[in-house]
């Protein structure tokens, strides 16, 4: 069962970045966590996703998206325009 953000994209509330993560993509390198605690885990099969509450500030995201080595992490502003991986 795919978690909240897995090849799809996903928002909360209070944030002004929409996000999805490319499951074929993620090789668990955990580095959004690290880069992004309150917005990526990983689920029992060590793959990244985005977790209810509170996320992190844009900009931050973006740093988490930015650091993963597969660019499995995609990121676009609320009117759908792509921020990361720049096109």
């Amino acid at each position: 069962m795919l978690k909240k953000g897995q090849n799809e994209f996903t928002q909360n509330a209070s944030s002004k970045v929409r996000i999805k993560v490319i499951n074929d993509k993620c090789i668990s390198a955990a580095i959004c966590i690290i880069q992004a605690p309150q917005t990526f885990d990983l689920d029992d099969d060590g793959i990244a996703y985005v977790k209810d509450g509170t996320w992190d500030e844009a900009i931050t995201i973006m740093k988490a998206a930015k650091a993963c080595p597969t660019t499995a992490i995609i990121i676009e502003d609320l009117d759908g325009n792509q921020l990361y991986p720049e096109k």
